[in-house]
């Protein structure tokens, strides 16, 4: 029921120079056409400052595309794609929070050391899905909310317990907010043994290495931990991922193969092989139906078969 709202809106912001801002459009597929017209019209007779902004969520194959081909022509497009790799992810999971997120909890040292292993956890889990079947077994819609809302759960139950509830928060973290989202047995051992390793006493007590040669850090501001990353991590490798280094050749083979093909399609013509020379898929396919006509027999004469 939002169409009449959005379209009320577009018609105010046009006259009066607003700006207006039209969130996850792909759940309205059947009004596309209608925000085509509107744009359509409003491209010619509108306020000077008057602005759209679309959001919506990429599709997942060329087939699932429901963007009328004229809104996606006349905008400005902007993508935000996700990070890869574990530097980028961590970086990014990071910047989730700022230095008065570190400094909210009583506790600061255990605060900060869990808040960085779980920044952690969420890129292993997150980058885990590019390894296909030896990463999970199915593919779970993991996102920054998961973070957000386990960086909360760790606060206040900091905040109420004297001693680090580690089973508690384990639990938490493996079962409900990450585990909520895992349907495989499987998997779902997967999560709560990575939580194991990464959170428990001894990232207090002593030194933790969420891999090898990279420990937890010590106690710092935020700008340090983002220092720390950069000057600590090791080079990208599935170790990081607490996988055998033969997990990314499937991976790599499915990238080359992507990129090949992605080169082979925007390839204009195709080279011919017998003359050395090239030919356009349109002279290929003129080709094929001149032979085809040659082919055929000379039409009955209806009249004479009558």
């Amino acid at each position: 029921g939002q169409e009449v709202v959005a379209e009320r809106a577009i018609d105010i912001a046009a006259k009066k120079g607003h700006w207006v801002v039209l969130q996850n459009v792909h759940l309205v597929a059947r009004w596309l056409p209608s925000l085509e017209k509107k744009l359509e019209q409003y491209s010619e007779e509108s306020h000077l400052n008057y602005r759209l902004f679309i959001s919506a969520e990429p599709a997942a194959a060329r087939e699932y595309h429901i963007m009328p081909q004229a809104i996606l022509e006349s905008s400005v497009k902007i993508t935000n794609e996700p990070p890869t790799g574990m530097f980028a992810n961590l970086h990014k999971a990071l910047d989730n929070f700022t230095q008065d997120t570190l400094e909210m909890c009583s506790k600061e040292i255990e605060f900060k050391s869990v808040l960085f292993a779980l920044c952690y956890f969420h890129a292993v889990v997150c980058e885990r899905r590019k390894f296909g079947a030896q990463g999970w077994n199915r593919v779970y819609p993991f996102n920054v909310g998961d973070l957000t809302i386990s960086v909360n759960v760790l606060y206040n139950y900091l905040e109420a317990n004297n001693k680090v509830p580690w089973e508690d928060l384990r639990y938490l973290f493996g079962e409900i907010m990450y585990g909520g989202h895992i349907t495989d047995d499987w998997d779902r051992k997967l999560c709560r043994t990575y939580l194991e390793v990464y959170m428990n006493q001894d990232m207090i007590d002593s030194e933790l290495f969420l891999a090898p040669g990279f420990a937890v850090p010590p106690n710092t501001d935020y700008e340090g931990y983002h220092q720390y990353i950069d000057e600590e991590l090791p080079p990208e490798t599935p170790y990081l991922y607490g996988l055998h280094p033969n997990a990314e050749i499937e991976f790599l083979t499915k990238t080359s193969d992507n990129l090949l093909k992605t080169v082979f399609e925007m390839q204009p013509r195709d080279a011919s092989g017998d003359s050395g020379e090239s030919v356009s898929k349109e002279d290929k396919v003129k080709e094929i139906l001149d032979e085809l006509s040659e082919k055929l027999p000379e039409p009955f004469n209806i009249e004479e078969i009558m």
